[in-house]
């Protein structure tokens, strides 16, 4: 059975999250949950979360959890991981008002935390062919909580 496009009939924000999901390096889009959730893993780990017919949409991602209290101080849109552990996963409601940049930095720094805790060997296959994109904890933006 093929999977369902996650960013078919789905405004822009969405479609937003899963291009820039889709576009790093190693990702896999999957369906765990019912073809109306999108999951988005990096070496069989996930990294983000997309409900993608629900209204407001919303998206799920691994982030630190110091990082976590600041954002969720500093953006109404972002609270504590819905159905997640609520220390080390953010939700994020894609709204009028949400950045993009913003959620494409934070997609970028789940990314990031879930491929740093992945194998040497895992993280080298990541690499895959010329071309393909991949980033980095030192590519990570701005986003990234200050030490």
């Amino acid at each position: 059975m093929r999977a369902r496009d996650a960013s078919a009939d789905c405004p822009a924000p969405r479609q937003r999250v899963v291009r820039t999901c889709g576009a790093l390096a190693g990702a896999e889009l999957t369906h765990p949950f019912g073809v109306d959730t999108a999951v988005f893993k990096v070496g069989g780990r996930v990294f983000a979360i997309l409900t993608p017919h629900e209204e407001p949409p919303r998206v799920t991602l691994k982030c630190d959890p110091d990082y976590a209290i600041l954002l969720a101080q500093q953006f109404d849109e972002i609270v504590p991981g819905y159905h997640m552990n609520k220390r080390h996963w953010i939700t994020v409601t894609l709204s009028p008002t949400t950045s993009a940049d913003l959620v494409d930095e934070l997609i970028g720094v789940s990314y990031d935390l879930v491929v740093a805790a992945l194998s040497a060997d895992a993280r080298s296959a990541l690499a895959g062919p010329p071309g393909a994109r991949s980033r980095r904890v030192s590519d990570a933006s701005p986003a990234r909580r200050p030490d």
